[in-house]
């Protein structure tokens, strides 16, 4: 039941953005421009909540647990801030939104988390990216399609956790994560290969995540 709550904490916070919307400075009626603050911060919340299930993961003794929340942590800000960036050119201002995170077993935490990304990624994303084709929203467009493809690519690594701690095998797991600083794509290889094959950035730029 904890795991629900945090996921419907998450989706009464984005019922909340809709309804603020119309008071963003700079605001014009145009659906990606929801779409993409509604994006901003559903990832927003991302981070904080990540972050804290990696310091649960810690205090459980689950180092390489918290690694990978660390990790998709990171992937959350680095996409939040791709979307804010667009969102100033816009001329729109977004205002953060503080949600109540329950803490909970790690096993219930990357069960929560990755209910959290498949919503995102299969359900949310696929759409702003229609809309914005529609709007003809090009910068919008790559964004969120970088945030789906990426979010998508990390959806066997949040598996690969679960079977882990469903199996009491964490050992298995990657000591550390590269994180692509452009998209936020994650690799879980000890040397990932030349360049994203996401975004094309190359794999000196990449971000070490321990």
């Amino acid at each position: 039941s904890f795991a629900i709550s945090n996921t419907m904490k998450h989706l009464l916070s984005l019922i909340l953005i809709l309804l603020l919307i119309p008071c963003l400075t700079g605001f014009t009626q145009n659906k990606t421009v929801v779409n993409l603050t509604e994006a901003c911060h559903f990832e927003s919340t991302n981070i904080p909540l990540f972050a804290a299930y990696a310091e649960q993961a810690d205090k459980e003794g689950l180092p390489k647990v918290a690694t990978f929340f660390r990790a998709i942590s990171k992937a959350a800000s680095i996409h939040a801030a791709n979307f804010q960036e667009l969102l100033t050119k816009m001329g729109v201002t977004v205002t953060p939104i503080k949600t109540e995170i329950s803490l909970m077993t790690p096993e219930l935490n990357i069960q929560d988390a990755l209910k959290l990304i498949r919503i995102e990624a299969g359900i949310n994303y696929a759409e702003y990216l229609e809309q914005a084709k529609t709007d003809n929203e090009k910068s919008a467009s790559k964004a969120l399609r970088l945030a789906r493809e990426t979010e998508q690519q990390s959806l066997q690594l949040f598996v690969n956790v679960a079977d882990a701690l469903a199996n009491e095998n964490t050992k298995i797991l990657p000591a550390f994560y590269w994180v692509c600083p452009n998209c936020g794509n994650l690799y879980d290889v000890p040397d990932p290969e030349n360049e994203c094959s996401f975004c094309n950035t190359g794999n000196g730029k990449f971000l070490k995540v321990i």
